[in-house]
């Protein structure tokens, strides 16, 4: 963060904690030698990290609501290794290494809110989806070849990289149609993925064209690269992860986040 940023970093960091009881831990400022230090944080960060907020509000019902699911937030940036983001109830971590996107905004206060109710929200996903986690089931899948990845991990090639049902290290079977899949997938990744999914699709938001590129990419052909994805047999995943004629709405996961936001979801 610049100097001369701070009259505006000031009024985002205001705006945070008075709308949505977001706080977020500044890390820039005048050292004990008053040397200027400018931490992790940027006036774009800022920027983004309040926009994304705002959509996750907008689609609960508005910041109450918003208040009421995540029960208050700080938000730091920290070395956590290769990760991008972490969640756990009332607190976020993006890593200092980089920046962050709106979508790992939205995918990690996912993660904080179903943290904040016991992570009941995504046992919920997975009993609304038609899933299970089911480990043992996933060794006897590796044991007779029916995986797409190793026993204990995924191979680093197109077609082994865990993607199908109960091929990950959870032991998952995610049951209906996710927007992906991979070694790392389970329930808490479910959901977070699935309520940025909501956020973003056929919204037009600042996470719509991701949201839209998960989709499109199994539309590729066997082998073919994508730009943000890399290479893999697309056709085959296709079955697994494309929605009936593309529309995400179409699937469980969408399904369950609008119930869930709009009440009709109670849970205990």
């Amino acid at each position: 963060m610049e100097n001369s940023d701070i009259p505006y970093a000031s009024e985002k960091l205001m705006q945070l904690k008075s709308e949505y009881h977001v706080e977020v831990a500044a890390d820039w400022g005048v050292d004990s030698d008053g040397a200027w230090q400018k931490g992790n944080w940027s006036k774009d960060e800022l920027d983004r990290l309040y926009r994304s907020v705002g959509l996750l509000a907008g689609i609960m019902k508005g910041p109450n609501q918003f208040i009421e699911n995540l029960g208050g937030v700080t938000v730091k940036k920290a070395d956590i290794g290769l990760h991008g983001g972490e969640a756990q109830a009332h607190q976020v971590r993006f890593n200092s290494k980089g920046s962050f996107s709106a979508w790992t905004v939205v995918h990690e206060f996912a993660h904080a809110w179903d943290a904040n109710h016991d992570w009941k929200l995504s046992r919920a996903l997975e009993k609304y989806t038609g899933g299970s986690t089911r480990p043992f089931l996933s060794w006897l899948k590796k044991l007779i070849g029916l995986s797409d990845s190793k026993f204990f991990t995924q191979e680093n090639k197109p077609g082994r990289r865990g993607r199908k049902p109960g091929c990950n290290a959870a032991g998952y079977f995610y049951g209906d149609k996710p927007s992906g899949s991979n070694w790392k997938f389970n329930r808490l990744e479910d959901f977070a993925e699935s309520v940025a999914m909501y956020v973003g699709w056929a919204r037009s938001n600042d996470l719509s064209n991701w949201a839209e590129a998960r989709i499109k990419r199994y539309l590729l052909k066997d082998g073919d690269s994508d730009k943000s994805f890399g290479k893999d047999y697309w056709t085959y995943y296709a079955k697994f992860f494309y929605p009936e004629g593309g529309d995400y709405t179409k699937t469980k996961r969408w399904k369950f986040v609008e119930e869930l936001v709009k009440g009709r979801i109670k849970i205990a």
